[in-house]
């Protein structure tokens, strides 16, 4: 299945440690300066500058420090989690990821301990980078079932089986600063175009050559052929995808501005479940993720003790 490919959180540190390595030192900071608690167990200063080094991020506005310093409460709160469920990151298996790193960074001809020490990992540090991702990968491989990944390719297989939508669209454009006047008459004005182009008088590639404003509207709206994930931005493919052929959508929203999609032509799929596994495994992961996050975050004692520094 053509589909983005997904890194593991070791090789994307890895990249980010090669891209450091001749860098900027760490910057000067407070590093025990304590930042927030979660549930009594400090987040410093100094893990701060770690994560955005890590991220090859030497220089950050305040909104993605603090952005990043949410992150980190959360990784604690995912940490503190997995120890209670008693998941644990085979020690062979750390150090192989440990190896992993070493060697991204003897290929460019570095070593590896004079990088790692510059960039602020200890070997602690590092092998708790790593363990967090793999231990919630043990933890998601416990809880998703085969059930429930049948289940889901069942409910969404449209989604995943490389089915291909053709579809065309009426676009009238907003600005960015547009008002709530002006987003309800472009609203309204594709509601009645609706009611034309379903009550005949006009196609809807009429209405779009008359009234759409993307330059599509010279071939009747008409938009790339895609899979649900694929060419045409997703906040058109789940409008369009429920549709069945000739249907039109109601109006809706986006960046671009407001829009009518019509289905023109729908191919189905070919992939089964076999052939998306791992593209479905990793949806469901950050599911579970996102859902096991808000029940702790809901009962977790967070206390932010200062701003992070700009």
């Amino acid at each position: 299945m053509s589909s983005p490919r997904r890194h593991s959180f070791t090789y994307l540190l890895c990249l980010a440690l090669l891209g450091l390595s001749a860098g900027q030192p760490l910057r000067a900071a407070a590093v025990e300066e304590v930042l927030a608690t979660v549930n009594g167990q400090p987040v410093t200063e100094g893990d701060l500058s770690f994560a955005l080094l890590s991220r090859g991020i030497t220089d950050a506005p305040p909104a993605l420090r603090q952005q990043l310093l949410e992150q980190l409460v959360n990784q604690r709160l995912i940490q503190e989690f997995l120890k209670v469920q008693k998941i644990e990151v085979p020690p062979k298996q750390l150090d192989e990821s440990v190896v992993k790193v070493e060697n991204f960074i003897r290929k460019k001809g570095d070593n590896p301990q004079q990088v790692l020490t510059k960039m602020g990992f200890t070997p602690e540090k590092l092998r708790a980078a790593i363990a967090l991702p793999l231990a919630w990968n043990l933890y998601a491989r416990q809880e998703i079932s085969p059930e429930k990944m049948q289940a889901y390719f069942n409910a969404h297989r449209e989604e995943l089986d490389g089915t291909r939508v053709e579809a065309s669209q009426i676009l009238l454009k907003l600005s960015s600063n547009a008002s709530p006047t002006e987003i309800d008459q472009a609203k309204q004005k594709l509601i009645d175009l609706r009611k034309q182009i379903q009550s005949g008088k006009l196609s809807f590639a009429e209405a779009a050559a008359q009234y759409s404003q993307a330059p599509s509207k010279t071939e009747g709206g008409k938009l790339v052929t895609s899979a649900y994930r694929g060419k045409m931005p997703l906040v058109f493919t789940s409008q369009v995808f429920p549709l069945k052929e000739g249907e039109i959508s109601e109006p809706f929203q986006s960046p671009f501005g407001m829009h009518l999609i019509t289905l023109n032509k729908k191919h189905p799929g070919q992939f089964s479940l076999e052939d998306v596994r791992g593209e479905l495994f990793q949806t469901l992961s950050r599911e579970l993720y996102d859902q096991t996050l808000q029940k702790l975050r809901s009962t977790a004692k967070i206390e932010w003790k200062t701003e992070p520094k700009s």
